[in-house]
């Protein structure tokens, strides 16, 4: 007669919350023996390690068994019981619980072989009813007891002719057999009182462990909750990282083919212009040779943030390789965009580059530009790209330094 075996809840809840309930129950009962599974430091094995429903069945069945020996004792007392019986009350209440635990911890499948113990408890209180005479509050109790377990373990509508079933079946055997005392509903006092207090405390150890069992789950799913903001915080996270560039936090290159042709599209729809700026840094090799790589990590993370700070908050800026970044304007004209873009230039080759080092002078670094824009000189994403990596080379050619606009009469040529 276990305390409540939910194992409904088993199949419904994750593993977390179901150890979390197994791990519980064993404290709602005082009189429980000390756990039967090998201690923690030793690996046990898939055998030897009982499941946690069978652990708390285990632990619960020997709680309710011992509370309903001492009314049933106390009964057998008022009616001179022959030692048999003791030895049966003995056999049945303080010894069968262990049976049925090493029976289901022994087992191959252990939760198939702890399914039918419920069953058994149910078959057991009726023959001991029947057996006895059925005394009221032997009977009810004993009742009570399996039908909460049943109604916990089965729910109402399955639980209920289930518990009729196999206690009828317990009591029939006992009471057809003619191996019983004769029908007598009386109860002594001892084993009234007792099956109250027995009954009581029940009750209270039942509510006891449904309180712990909300508090384990809620706990449980607190725990889960947290390891799932964590989680989707770390996939956010990665999923930024897969799309910045680790020296200067801007968009990588990869970005740029996932919202390239995307924003294409939509600008395309709305009968709109995206200009696309390629910005490169001048004599950027020679830093690096003369100044060294931090000096020149330094370079382009200066040009990363004030590209940034002129831009709008629809605008995206990539590294797209290298010294070379590359901006995205929506809705803008292309004399727009080449005014910005040569704001940007003009902007960074007057912001002299302080270095570490008293007798090292400012470094003045100058920006060269191409721009084109959508659909003026292409309407691909690719061909759109390559006008403005043409006019950014023809701004080298030029002398460096300057921002060049892609020709629209050479849009054939770049489309």
């Amino acid at each position: 007669m276990n305390l409540h075996s939910p194992t409904h809840l088993m199949r419904e809840l994750p593993r977390p919350a179901n150890q979390a309930l197994a791990d519980c129950a064993p404290d709602l009962t005082a009189m429980s023996p000390p756990a039967a599974a090998r201690p923690r430091s030793q690996p046990p094995t898939e055998r030897a390690r009982a499941h946690w429903l069978v652990r708390m069945n285990y632990s619960n069945r020997f709680f309710v068994c011992a509370l309903l020996g001492l009314p049933l004792g106390a009964h057998l007392i008022d009616i001179d019981a022959p030692l048999w019986l003791w030895a049966l009350l003995i056999t049945q209440f303080y010894i069968y619980p262990h049976l049925l635990y090493w029976r289901a911890r022994t087992a191959r499948d252990q939760l198939r072989a702890e399914m039918p113990h419920l069953l058994l408890d149910c078959a057991a209180s009726g023959a001991w009813a029947a057996g006895l005479g059925f005394p009221t509050w032997l009977s009810f109790v004993l009742f009570a007891c399996n039908n909460i377990n049943f109604v916990a373990f089965y729910g109402g509508h399955a639980g209920v002719p289930r518990l009729v079933g196999a206690m009828g079946l317990g009591a029939a055997v006992v009471w057809f057999s003619g191996l019983h005392y004769p029908l007598n509903p009386h109860t002594g006092v001892a084993a009234t009182v007792l099956s109250m207090v027995a009954l009581t405390l029940y009750l209270v150890a039942f509510g006891h462990t449904g309180h712990q069992r909300a508090l384990a789950w809620r706990k449980s799913n607190l725990k889960l909750r947290e390891q799932y903001q964590k989680i989707n915080a770390l996939q956010a996270r990665l999923r930024e990282q897969a799309v910045r560039d680790p020296l200067t936090g801007l968009y990588n290159r990869r970005h740029l083919g996932e919202v390239l042709e995307p924003e294409l599209a939509r600008c395309r729809a709305a009968r709109s212009s995206l200009a696309v700026l390629l910005v490169d840094v001048d004599h950027f090799k020679c830093i690096n040779d003369t100044r060294g790589h931090a000096v020149g990590d330094l370079v382009l993370q200066n040009l990363a943030q004030l590209m940034q700070r002129h831009v709008r908050a629809q605008d995206m800026v990539f590294r797209y390789g290298g010294e070379e970044f590359l901006l995205l304007l929506p809705d803008i004209s292309l004399d727009t965009a080449t005014q910005r873009a040569e704001a940007l230039r003009t902007a960074f080759c007057q912001t002299p580059l302080r270095v570490s080092g008293k007798d090292t002078p400012p470094l003045t670094v100058t920006l060269s530009c191409g721009v084109a824009a959508f659909p003026l000189h292409a309407d691909q994403g690719e061909a759109l790209i390559s006008c403005a990596d043409q006019a950014l080379y023809a701004a080298k050619r030029q002398g460096r330094n300057r921002t060049q606009v892609w020709p629209p009469m050479m849009h054939a040529a770049c489309g």
